[in-house]
């Protein structure tokens, strides 16, 4: 059978229960990296008081699992285009699990360490691995609300730090027993991750037509199964198969060659524009709160909101991931970013407007963390699909790593409104590069955005025509 019918028949599926379970047991694991990312804040007093930590080595501790997650990311993007995705979801997902409940067995700061990189660099390696793999199942007409719906998993776990950290960490041993709480729902996730099936556009980059071929019809059972024997749609004619993307190789310069030099200055500059924002935003928000003078039980308030707000944006870029162009939305949702950036910066400081402006920062910066991890996933073509994505997730990494650090220093010295001034620039920047080099999306195969992509040939007129 040809590698365009298998396409077609992939893409016929009507979206049903094998799907979204394909789609749960990648949330899973999103929610369970929130989690992690997140409690850390939380046992940091305790883990300073238990071995005497000094600043440096609480810094040294909080910055180590990002480190990881960067290096993670790169690792799982190149192995999972030579490998699978499967596997790379295996292995991450075991590194993450090992490390976080090692941590209940702590004895010290170089312990410690070493265990919260290990877990960065599984839980780098998840998040990098999992939008392409859910992607790859995904059609052209649903991909965009399909992939969203794994970010979603991120607010869940940002939830359930906030119950653990509260309830759990401040116990006696309770960041021991937080730690194991963690990890161990994680091996649950693993044993049904095994039953996953790989991805068959994967499986077709590589030639293993016959696999991809039992892939589908398995998956073709499967949701014959869940439409209690309802007769699957016709298979259209066969889908444009993408033209040849650049071999697989170890190098990361991959994604700059073959056309996608513009697509890669779009998810690059794109993610560490917004994650740049988004920890930017939420890790120093509620701090600036007391800075600029607001009252402690106000500014908690107000803090509790802002985090409130993000679900919001998730289901949000959920519901009009599909119906509108994304590109056309990443643009927008910076822009607005951008605008409620400013605002805020010169807002009263003792005003409503103060939390509202906040609240619809908060969404506006959700709404792009809802569509730019989907969109990175699904500008680039199969064969290295993993390696852009991941490649991507560590740009972004990047600038969720040095925000907190800028931010802090340059407080001190320009101050709120100056802050967020920065912060616009940078967002209005990030629609720029979206706008001008982003690839146009919605309602394409990922094998018809590639095929579009490598045609535009790269003049200045299409430059312009690409920005429309």
């Amino acid at each position: 059978m040809s590698t365009g019918t298998i396409l077609a028949r992939l893409e016929r599926l009507p979206m049903s229960r094998p799907q979204y379970g394909i789609l749960f047991a990648g949330g899973l694991g999103h929610l369970f990296e929130a989690l992690d990312i997140v409690i850390i804040g939380f046992m940091l007093p305790h883990l300073k008081a238990e071995f005497g930590l000094d600043n440096v080595q609480i810094g040294l501790i909080g910055g180590a699992a990002p480190v990881g997650m960067i290096v993670g990311a790169i690792l799982a993007g190149l192995v999972g285009d030579r490998f699978g995705r499967k596997r790379v979801m295996l292995y991450a997902l075991l590194l993450f699990c090992a490390a976080s409940i090692a941590l209940a067995f702590a004895n010290g700061f170089a312990f410690i360490l070493v265990v919260r990189v290990i877990g960065g660099l599984g839980a780098g390696a998840e998040a990098a691995i999992v939008s392409p793999y859910i992607s790859e199942f995904a059609t052209g007409h649903n991909r965009g609300r399909f992939v969203s719906g794994v970010t979603l998993f991120f607010s869940l776990g940002n939830v359930a730090a906030a119950v653990l950290g509260s309830l759990v960490v401040p116990l006696d041993g309770g960041w021991r027993i937080a730690a194991v709480i963690c990890g161990l729902p994680v091996l649950v996730l693993l044993w049904w991750r095994r039953s996953l099936p790989e991805s068959p556009r994967w499986l077709l980059s590589q030639g293993r037509v016959a696999e991809a071929d039992a892939v589908v019809t398995r998956l073709e059972e499967r949701v014959i199964a869940a439409r209690r024997g309802a007769a699957l749609p016709p298979v259209p004619p066969a889908q444009v198969v993408a033209p040849a993307a650049p071999a697989v190789s170890w190098s990361p310069l991959q994604v700059w060659r073959g056309g996608l030099a513009r697509v890669s200055v779009a998810t690059w500059l794109g993610s560490f524009v917004f994650l740049f924002a988004f920890f930017g935003f939420f890790t120093w928000m509620p701090s600036l709160f007391l800075e600029i003078g607001v009252d402690p039980g106000v500014a908690a308030i107000y803090s509790f909101f802002l985090f409130v707000a993000q679900p919001i944006g998730y289901l949000t870029a959920i519901a009009v991931s599909d119906r509108f162009e994304r590109r056309t939305l990443l643009v927008m949702f910076f822009g607005f970013a951008a605008l409620a950036s400013l605002a805020l910066g010169v807002v009263p400081r003792d005003s409503i407007a103060l939390l509202l402006i906040g609240m619809a920062l908060s969404i506006c910066i959700t709404c792009i963390s809802g569509i730019v991890f989907p969109y990175c996933s699904e500008v680039y073509p199969t064969a290295i699909r993993a390696t852009g994505a991941g490649l991507a997730s560590t740009a972004g990494n990047a600038g969720g790593l040095t925000a907190p650090v800028v931010i802090g220093l340059a407080f001190g010295s320009i101050g709120f409104g100056g802050v967020f001034a920065v912060m616009a620039a940078l967002l209005a920047a990030g629609a720029l590069v979206i706008r001008l080099f982003g690839p146009r999306v919605t309602g394409k195969t990922l094998e018809q955005v590639f095929a579009d992509e490598t045609a535009r040939p790269a003049t200045p007129s299409t430059l312009e025509g690409s920005a429309s």
